[in-house]
């Protein structure tokens, strides 16, 4: 049998008791605890009564962590466990979602499109590479300009946005894009003929092309080397659209002339109308180009301007030329007292030799300037002459194959065609004037083969110096030998007059070479 068990006392009748209770033992309580009454000791002793509850809710805290991480690692180990097409459909799908932001990242990025005057010419990847391009771009055109060159207020616009990656272009390309659309400045090859600008083109290789063109014909099989006389530039550069040209105008100009002198120095020998003739000039256009200089009265060393135009451009060329040539013979003297000094005579004759001969020439346009024997091959010797030598004094009367002037005064007509009593004639000598009575003197020693009247020249002397030469002394006075004689060099022979066909008082002298008239000024000192 169970013992009786006690009554327990509701939870009302139990919290009721404890309140009479709370105020029955009141004043025992604030007399045991006298600190209740001030402030800093209810602080800490609120601070001691909070310790236990902060105490719990960290205890929850870190229980609630470990609680966490262990349903995690619970988690883990069930996936792990999990059959193998839920791992594949997660792998699928974080691949996916990878795969997207790839995607967008490559094609998509934010950048800058830029525009002139509503053109787009690109895009770039920042604000700064478009205000580098254009200050690089109008740095570039100041420099070939030679002065500040700015754009335009408005002209290049741009913003900010997002764009295809692969429209993006870098900043050497946004200037070429700015350089095309401005066309103020071209890139190209500029052609430069003693540092004077010629022609240029856009053409790569077109004046090396053209230099060639000008120079194809002095090239041959054995041309070593071709070059030009003028400093010949091609320089690649950017340059002001303006200067570009048309490559046959630039064509047309090398291959034509620029002023500048050419000039020729006279020579022994030399005649006004023979320098005319071989420069393809008449002797008024010589004349013209030379005033102030005498026609009669040419001096060895006088510089003549034969033309006031020069070539732009003078091809110089070293040809390497074979050929066959004569060699010259020797020649032997054996002294002759039988014959005058000065004379020879062939006692055995000499004959050529040849070779064969490779030379280095060189050529200013189509004119020699040099030749250089690179090998002779001998072909056949030369033989050598044998010729007798005069010792036997010389008489007087004999030429010495030099003339000397027949008379003095000034030159009245020189030799060739001239106009006269309203017609043009050849004149076969050269009239020398002075006063009525002038010696007139024998201009080489000879034999007077006539002396007298001739239809033209009036009084004439003729003399033969048997050298195949024979000279003429006309229109004058009186004669004071006869023919026959024996004259020497400056021997007086006449006196100067006008007569025959003359207009006034002058000696008519001509030279013949073998009957043929030859220039006198030619054999004149």
């Amino acid at each position: 049998m169970k013992p009786p068990q006690k009554k327990q006392p509701s939870p009302q009748a139990a919290q009721q008791k404890k309140s009479v209770q709370a105020r029955a033992h009141q004043p025992d309580l604030e007399s045991r605890f006298p600190e209740s009454g001030n402030p800093v000791q209810q602080l800490l002793l609120l601070w001691k009564g909070c310790r236990p509850a902060l105490r719990l809710k960290c205890r929850n805290r870190i229980r609630n962590f470990l609680d966490g991480w262990n349903a995690l690692l619970e988690r883990l180990r069930r996936f792990v466990s999990a059959p193998r097409f839920v791992h594949t459909a997660v792998f699928l799908a974080a691949s996916v979602s990878l795969a997207a932001l790839s995607v967008y990242t490559v094609v998509y990025t934010t950048a800058t499109t830029v525009t002139f005057e509503g053109v787009e010419l690109g895009t770039v990847a920042s604000e700064d590479e478009v205000i580098a391009a254009k200050q690089s771009v109008e740095h570039a055109i100041s420099q070939v300009l030679g002065y500040n060159y700015t754009m335009g207020d408005g002209q290049l616009a741009y913003s900010t946005g997002l764009a295809y990656r692969s429209a993006v272009v870098g900043e050497e390309e946004l200037e070429a894009a700015l350089n095309d659309t401005l066309r103020v400045v071209e890139h190209g090859f500029a052609l430069y003929i003693d540092g004077e600008f010629v022609g240029a083109t856009q053409t790569e290789g077109a004046l090396d092309a053209l230099l060639e063109q000008v120079s194809a014909p002095y090239r041959g099989e054995e041309t070593i080397s071709i070059d030009f006389m003028e400093n010949v530039e091609i320089r690649e550069c950017d340059l002001p659209v303006e200067k570009f040209t048309n490559l046959g105008d630039t064509a047309l100009l090398i291959n034509g002339t620029k002023e500048g002198e050419i000039t020729y120095t006279v020579k022994s020998g030399d005649c006004w109308s023979v320098i005319a003739q071989d420069h393809n000039l008449t002797n008024d256009e010589l004349l013209k180009m030379n005033s102030g200089y005498d026609i009669d009265k040419l001096q060895i060393g006088d510089v003549l301007l034969i033309s006031n135009a020069v070539p732009y451009l003078t091809v110089t060329s070293v040809q390497l030329e074979r050929y066959t040539t004569e060699l010259p013979y020797e020649i032997e003297y054996v002294d002759d007292d039988s014959m005058y000094i000065g004379d020879f005579s062939v006692i055995s004759a000499g004959e050529y030799g040849s070779a064969d001969i490779v030379a280095r020439v060189t050529y200013e346009g189509f004119s020699e300037t040099s030749r250089v024997i690179e090998s002779e091959t001998i072909l056949k010797e030369p033989v050598t002459e044998v010729q007798a030598r005069g010792t036997l004094e010389r008489p007087t009367w004999l030429p010495s194959g030099s003339f000397r002037w027949p008379t003095s005064g000034t030159i009245s007509s020189k030799y060739g065609y001239r106009n006269i009593f309203g017609g043009t004639s050849f004149h076969g000598g050269l009239d020398i004037a002075n006063s009525y009575g002038t010696d007139v003197v024998a201009a080489d020693g000879g034999t007077i083969i006539y002396a007298g009247w001739m239809n033209g020249y009036g009084n004439l002397v003729q003399i033969d110096h048997g050298n195949g030469y024979v000279t003429y002394y006309g229109h004058n006075s009186s004669l004071l030998v006869s023919v026959g004689d024996k004259v020497y060099k400056g021997q007086h022979i006449a006196e100067m007059g006008s007569t025959g066909n003359s207009t006034g008082n002058h000696c008519h002298f001509e030279v013949r070479l073998n009957g043929e008239r030859q220039n006198p000024i030619n054999y004149l000192p």
